[in-house]
């Protein structure tokens, strides 16, 4: 593993490179650009909003706020995964023809949902600010830990998932399916503290509870995050990502056979 490191180190260039040509190519000739990436989430943050507060109600107190302190790291880790799985199948020509670190395309793709995770935070503070709920500066720094911790949890999925789709190419179909699960499986239209007693067992074996918790506790409820939530959401994201990165070196070497 640390070989692996060391050579994907070697090609920062190449992954510097080919994040900013995603993300500057990703809305070339669109009028808005960039802002469809808020734009989309935004919207569906209404609905949600609006169904959640006014039908259904969660009982949460300015939900609006709760749900967009939660959607956008979600959005993130969805996006970054979906795009990131079929990473290698789609650039096949460039893996048969140019040796680098295979890795490097998963990393690229969740890169840039990693940036646009990060642009997106102006919105955050923004709404938090004018909507006078305020943030906490004192508990901001803690949020660099809960991203890595994001970060390397869905780079685990994606280098598992992308070697994967390779042989299998209806994965990609599956896991959207099972990430639209997923997000009504993590604490974000309700509370934990709504879930019933027996279901408690299932659902703390989410790692997204304790990831998309810990920016709920930072930026909604403006405190410092559990200890006992870092600690899971690590140990889930060193796990993940040990078991992705042997996933992928011991499939990767059929990749050019397959594609």
């Amino acid at each position: 593993m640390f070989t692996d490191i060391k050579n994907i180190w070697q090609f920062r260039d190449m992954i510097f490179e080919l994040t900013h040509r995603e993300l500057r190519g990703k809305y070339k000739g669109s009028v808005l650009g960039f802002l469809w990436t808020y734009i989309n989430p935004l919207m569906q943050i209404l609905v949600y909003a609006f169904v959640f507060s006014q039908i259904f109600r969660s009982g949460i107190e300015a939900f609006h706020l709760y749900l967009i302190v939660s959607m956008f790291p979600f959005n993130f880790f969805t996006g970054g995964v979906i795009q990131g799985l079929g990473s290698i199948r789609y650039q096949g020509d460039l893996v048969k023809k140019v040796y680098f670190p295979r890795q490097i395309l998963p990393i690229v793709s969740l890169t840039v949902n990693f940036v646009n995770l990060l642009i997106s935070f102006a919105i955050i503070y923004s709404i938090l600010l004018v909507s006078g709920w305020g943030i906490n500066i004192r508990v901001q720094g803690w949020l660099i830990l809960v991203m890595a911790c994001e970060y390397f949890f869905s780079l685990g999925l994606a280098l598992m998932l992308s070697a994967i789709e390779v042989y299998f190419r209806d994965i990609e179909h599956i896991v959207s399916v099972l990430m639209m699960i997923w997000m009504y499986l993590t604490p974000m239209f309700y509370s934990i503290e709504v879930i019933p007693e027996k279901f408690l067992p299932v659902f703390y074996c989410n790692p997204m509870l304790y990831i998309i918790g810990m920016y709920q506790q930072i930026l909604y409820y403006k405190r410092v995050p559990d200890v006992m939530y870092l600690g899971k959401a690590a140990l889930f994201a060193a796990g993940v990502m040990a078991i992705g990165s042997v996933v992928f070196k011991v499939l990767e070497k059929r990749f050019a056979e397959e594609l």
